[in-house]
């Protein structure tokens, strides 16, 4: 007898095949033993027996009794022992329990049974284990068998082996709501817990949670400086120490980039806020080893706080909320934090409603520019002055520039702005030359970072020159050495091509940015501008008397002229002076004041500063 006989005797046993009723044509009525069945029934049945053995699934039929210690195995097929590795032998006359574990889902089990006693069939999956102790995820279907007088007589129960197919669902989901990079949970995943904590508060009034949105300091310095392999392995290493400062019940997410999201869940104390963001800063700082050669590097995690107490409805709120506090920590400096506030909320509303508004100040001809003038140190008259943009704005007044210039830069309308304050200042100029013929003044403009980098910038200082008439010798544009510094090679070539045009040029605030001395020569600067942080420590500061000296031989050595913007007192003016810098600038003189009364001023022809 081989395998296939050995399963399927035990649906259809030996049978004594009555020939008479064979020789006959008959059937087997109501009545009729199973020894008299026909020789056509018994093959029909031994063809079904044959389906159920060679059967895929796994087949199972038990006895109908569902009380401890549970239902009786009558039979099995031969799926059934390649799936559990139980034989007919060991497996018939054992209940189903010779499957069940340690993790067997014991609340399916009683659904199953609850399901079955009511007449129903059962649907369910649970992990189950094999003859060898191995564990694997059993799906069930099992149905109830009925006798002619509809009455329950056994149960079959068709099984499959699924774990394979719940592996790759869990690989699935797994990937679907974690970073591929450190393995933390991703933002669709942080975004949906959010939301549920939030849910929370609604039905519970008592709890609260925190959400810190971080940004890791100078990413983008050690990735370009390291590479970028290097670079993923610092996130990896920062995700594993992030991990090691929050409880089991605290959920990590990597936003994305070099931003990480933390959900401090059920805080007791305020207290804890503090006293996780501390741990985290001091864990982020330890020296991290990066690359193949272990290059030693520092760095640190700028974080934005918000509480649920402030009463959120959305997730996105709550996020947005952070950022705005993560923004804040970052105007304080690197690894600082900042919580958000009902009174930053008023102030991101009102920095939101300047931008909008910013977008139409044009137009509405809000913007004017101011001038303050330049004296020569030589003749001590005014020989230039600095245009200064001005916002009147329509509701809120004279509108700093330390709050709307970084508006500007942030949204890209500095370049719009940037292009008017050109164009107004060029007219001006036209205006001048054309009233002091002899000895016009000059007008310095300033030229932020992106109108440098602006595809056609240089066409287009020209067409304003040509349009305006303005002679280019009579403007001077000014730029910071961080713009210089962040675009060196663009920078070189546009600036060449500027002075080109007859434009002077001038590195403001200079000794503050990130110019070397080595790189200095290579753009084509007329001017250096010290910086007024300098100018205030003459005579107060050794050290920065020393600097803004230094800093006045430099540009004599470069064949440069010098500046001096923030004179407050007749001390700093004589003394830079002595040095031999060239031009004067400070409320000493004058302060900004419109372009009307600065030619009033020119008129008088007066001499400065007004205590000589």
């Amino acid at each position: 007898m081989n395998d296939l006989d050995a399963y399927r005797e035990q649906l259809v046993p030996q049978l004594h095949i009555d020939e008479s009723v064979v020789a006959g044509g008959g059937s087997c009525g109501e009545h009729d033993s199973a020894q008299n069945l026909s020789l056509p029934m018994i093959e029909h049945l031994k063809l079904l027996a044959t389906a159920v053995c060679c059967a895929e699934d796994s087949v199972v039929i038990t006895s109908a009794n569902l009380e401890f210690p549970g239902p009786e195995i009558v039979f099995v097929n031969k799926a059934f022992t390649r799936m559990t590795g139980y034989g007919p032998t060991e497996a018939i006359g054992q209940t189903p329990r010779i499957l069940q574990g340690e993790k067997t889902d014991r609340t399916i089990l009683e659904r199953m049974k609850l399901d079955l006693k009511a007449g129903g069939v059962f649907y369910g999956q649970t992990i189950n284990y094999r003859k060898d102790g191995r564990e694997f995820v059993n799906e069930w279907h099992i149905e109830p068998i009925y006798n002619d007088r509809q009455e329950i007589t056994h149960y079959l129960a068709i099984q499959r082996d699924v774990t394979e197919r719940q592996n790759q669902q869990n690989r699935l989901i797994y990937e679907a709501n974690h970073d591929s990079l450190t393995g933390l949970y991703n933002r669709g995943y942080f975004r949906t817990e959010l939301q549920k904590a939030i849910d929370r508060t609604q039905d519970c009034q008592d709890y609260l949670f925190g959400l810190l949105f971080m940004d890791l300091d100078r990413f983008k310095l050690i990735n370009d400086s390291f590479g970028h392999q290097a670079g993923d392995q610092l996130l990896i290493e920062i995700g594993d120490r992030l991990q090691s400062c929050i409880r089991p019940q605290d959920i990590l997410s990597r936003w994305g980039g070099d931003e990480f999201a933390i959900l401090i869940d059920d805080i007791q104390d305020l207290s804890e806020i503090s006293q996780l963001t501390h741990k985290i800063q001091q864990t982020i700082k330890k020296p991290i080893l990066l690359g193949e050669e272990n290059l030693e590097t520092v760095t640190s995690l700028s974080i934005g706080i918000a509480l649920s107490s402030m009463g959120y409805n959305c997730s996105e709120d709550m996020l947005r909320d952070a950022d705005t506090a993560l923004y804040r920590a970052k105007e304080r400096g690197k690894g600082s934090y900042a919580i958000f506030t009902q009174a930053m909320h008023h102030q991101v509303r009102q920095q939101l409603q300047l931008e909008t508004d910013l977008r139409y100040a044009l137009k509405r001809q809000e913007l004017i520019l101011n001038y303050q003038p330049i004296i020569s140190m030589t003749t001590n008259r005014i020989v230039g002055c600095e245009a200064l943009l001005r916002w009147e704005h329509k509701t809120f007044g004279w509108v700093s520039p330390a709050k709307f210039i970084p508006i500007a830069e942030e949204t890209g309308l500095i370049c719009p702005l940037g292009d008017w304050v050109i164009e107004q200042a060029c007219i001006q100029a036209k205006q001048w030359e054309s009233i002091y013929q002899d000895l016009p003044p000059f007008i310095s403009v300033n030229l932020a970072t992106k109108q440098l980098t602006q595809p056609g910038i240089v066409e287009k200082i020209q067409e304003i020159l040509e349009a305006t008439k303005c002679s280019p010798e009579l403007i001077k544009f000014e730029l910071t050495e961080t713009a210089i510094a962040e675009s060196t090679e663009v920078a070189v070539t546009t600036l060449r091509k500027i002075k080109d045009l007859g434009i002077r040029l001038c590195i403001d605030d200079f000794g503050t940015g990130h110019s070397s001395l080595s790189r200095l020569s290579c753009f084509p600067i007329d001017t250096l501008k010290i910086d007024r942080s300098f100018i205030k420590g003459i005579n107060a500061s050794e050290h920065q008397t020393k600097i803004a000296y230094a800093i006045v031989k430099l540009a004599q050595s470069l064949g440069m002229e010098t500046i001096a913007e923030g004179i407050e007192n007749l001390e700093q003016f004589y003394q830079l002076k002595s040095w031999g810098c060239e031009l004067a600038q400070g409320f000493l003189m004058a302060e900004p004041i419109a372009s009307e009364t600065f030619q009033e001023v020119l008129n008088q022809n007066l001499i400065y500063p007004m205590e000589c």
